[in-house]
């Protein structure tokens, strides 16, 4: 449904955690409505170009999103010579896809994301987030819960990438944060293997839930390296976690391969990869803080410490 709101219009951005509400500016909204699982809303902003809101929460942003994605799914690819099979979970907006089929070795591509109307939402009317993407015959498109997928399946990817929502009470995404579901994704992975995980905020306020998802993924893991970002569009510092199984990782071996690829970036180079996992002191300080695990059987939520 489109709707052309009055020149005044403000879409508002509640964030519970931190107690702060952010106002932006818009020309347009694009889409309202609701799905089975949350509401979504796209709007036209003018600082950030088109946004997509889930249940009122910044998703990604035309300006920046390459930022993100980027960080999201090539420290992981790059992490392999030769990655041909790749597993998504979630990313509807088709971005991630996108990414993922820069990487010339790829075979086949499987993206699972549990909510259908989302994703025929975003192929709507976030073509410059997809471009096209979910029509390569390489991808797969399972609309289904990525837990359940990795459960009944028997097939083993080079890479696995989570790019999930808020694991917030009651979101399906919350059994997709857990010591349980990593050993899911850790017994789909190939030799050698690695995974990405979208791995929330790192502010100092806020960072309780990305420590707990480190500290998680190093009970599964043998390697864990934390690498931050930042979106003018998020107003904070973020996270993205890659995971490996592979004894010999190489740092660098990963940018030698970024110095030889054909593709052309935005973001991420062989240069600034160098120092992509290098944390700030508090962070360092909230792993060992913020230490309790997160379980299936966990009462409280992922977000507390």
């Amino acid at each position: 449904m489109r709707m052309d709101p009055p020149a005044s219009y403000r879409y508002r951005e509640t964030l519970p955690a931190a107690m702060e509400e952010i106002a932006y500016r818009c020309e347009r909204v694009v889409f309202r409505g609701r799905s089975r699982y949350q509401r979504i809303d796209i709007v036209d902003t003018l600082a950030h170009g088109r946004m997509l809101f889930l249940d009122g929460i910044a998703q990604s942003a035309e300006s920046d999103e390459f930022i993100y994605h980027e960080m999201l799914v090539h420290p992981a690819m790059f992490s392999q010579s030769r990655p041909r099979s790749v597993l998504i979970i979630g990313g509807a907006e088709g971005a991630t896809l996108r990414e993922v089929l820069l990487h010339p070795t790829v075979e086949r591509v499987v993206m699972v994301d549990i909510d259908a109307e989302l994703v025929e939402v975003c192929r709507a009317h976030l073509a410059s987030w997809h471009r096209g993407s979910f029509e390569d015959p390489r991808v797969e498109l399972a609309i289904d819960d990525g837990r359940r997928f990795l459960a009944r399946s028997h097939e083993r990817f080079d890479c696995i990438i989570l790019d999930l929502s808020d694991p917030e009470e009651g979101s399906p995404a919350r059994l997709l944060f857990t010591l349980e579901f990593y050993g899911l994704v850790r017994d789909r992975l190939s030799p050698g293997g690695a995974v990405a995980v979208q791995g929330e905020a790192i502010g100092p306020a806020d960072i309780a839930l990305h420590a707990r998802i480190k500290n998680t993924l190093d009970r599964v893991f043998p390697r864990v390296m934390a690498c931050p970002y930042t979106l003018p569009s998020f107003h904070r510092p973020d996270a993205q976690i890659l995971a490996t199984i592979d004894p010999h990782w190489s740092l660098d071996a990963l940018t030698r391969r970024i110095e030889l690829s054909p593709m052309e970036l935005r973001h991420l180079s062989s240069s600034y990869a160098r120092g992509m996992f290098l944390l700030p002191a508090y962070v360092a300080r909230a792993y060992l803080i913020h230490n309790n695990i997160l379980t299936d059987h966990d009462s409280g939520a992922p977000g507390h410490s």
